[in-house]
C-alpha cells in the first residue's frame, strides 16, 4: 500500500521493498512533472483529480474570473448539481489563494449572494439542477455574472 508523505513529494510502501519504492516514486514523480497543469507542490486530491480527468471519470471547467487567472474547476461528469460545482470552485479558489500566499478571508455567503456562475448567457441558479442539464461539458468556461436586484 502507497502512502503519501505531502511535505517532502516522497512516498513510503509498508512493505520492506525499497526496489519498489524507488520506482513508485520516480513514476509518480514523472507523471507530476510532465503534466504542466499540476503543479509542483499539488495535494493528493489534486492527483487524484488530473488521473480521474486522465481516464474521463472527471471534467475540466475553466472559471474565468475577469482580470485574474483563469481558474480550472475539476468536478465529476455525472449527478454533479450547481451545488457541488460551488463547492468545488470554494475548494480550488482557496487553494490557488493559499498557493499565491493571500491570507485575506472569503464570504462565500456573500459571493453567492452577490453573483450568479454563468455559462455562455445561461445563469445557473437552481443548486439542485445537474450541470449536465445546463450543458456543461468537458473544458467548459464559467464566468461570474452580478445578480439582478429585484425590486
Amino acid at each position: 500500500m502507497i502512502h503519501f508523505v505531502p511535505t517532502t513529494r516522497r512516498y513510503a510502501t509498508r512493505d520492506k521493498h525499497p526496489a519498489m519504492s524507488n520506482v513508485v516514486t520516480s513514476e509518480v514523480d514523472d507523471s507530476v512533472t510532465k503534466d504542466k497543469s499540476t503543479p509542483a507542490d499539488a495535494t493528493v486530491e489534486e492527483i487524484k483529480s488530473q488521473s480521474a480527468v486522465a481516464q474521463g471519470q472527471a471534467i475540466t471547467l475553466y472559471l474565468n474570473r475577469g482580470e485574474l487567472p483563469m481558474l480550472s474547476v475539476v468536478v465529476p461528469p455525472h449527478n454533479t448539481t450547481v451545488l457541488d460545482l460551488k463547492k468545488a470552485i470554494k475548494r480550488h479558489t482557496l487553494l490557488a489563494l493559499k498557493r499565491e500566499k493571500v491570507t485575506k478571508k472569503i464570504s462565500w455567503k456573500h459571493v453567492w449572494r452577490k453573483y450568479n456562475v454563468c455559462f455562455g448567457s445561461t445563469q445557473l441558479v437552481n443548486d439542485n439542477e445537474n450541470i449536465k442539464n445546463y450543458g456543461l461539458t468537458n473544458k467548459a468556461e464559467l464566468h461570474y455574472v452580478k445578480k439582478r436586484r429585484e425590486k
